[in-house]
């Protein structure tokens, strides 16, 4: 008897274990990559780019493809230029 309450509970705890890192892995995939970051990481901007054009009714609004989209057109625009104060505030 106390054998099948130590296997029993031995094995409610590997189970308790694998599902807690599933998770830990979930929330840490489903973070949220800003502008600046995929700037940085070019190769996983590429991969998302591709995967968000590759199902666009799935992810069109999807926030990692809004960041990866913004920071492949800033890359391609290059640093914005500021304009000249007279055009800046112009006179009416």
């Amino acid at each position: 008897m106390k054998l099948i309450n130590i296997l029993l509970i031995s094995s409610l705890l590997c189970v308790m274990t694998g599902c807690s890192k599933m998770n830990n892995h979930h929330s840490q995939q489903s973070q949220t990559h800003d502008v600046a970051w995929f700037k940085q990481h070019q190769k996983i901007l590429m991969q998302t780019l591709t995967q968000c054009s590759n199902n666009p009714a799935k992810y069109r609004n999807h926030p990692e493809c809004i960041n990866a989209q913004q920071a492949a057109n800033d890359i391609v625009a290059g640093d914005p230029v500021p304009l000249p104060a007279d055009m800046a505030h112009p006179k009416e």
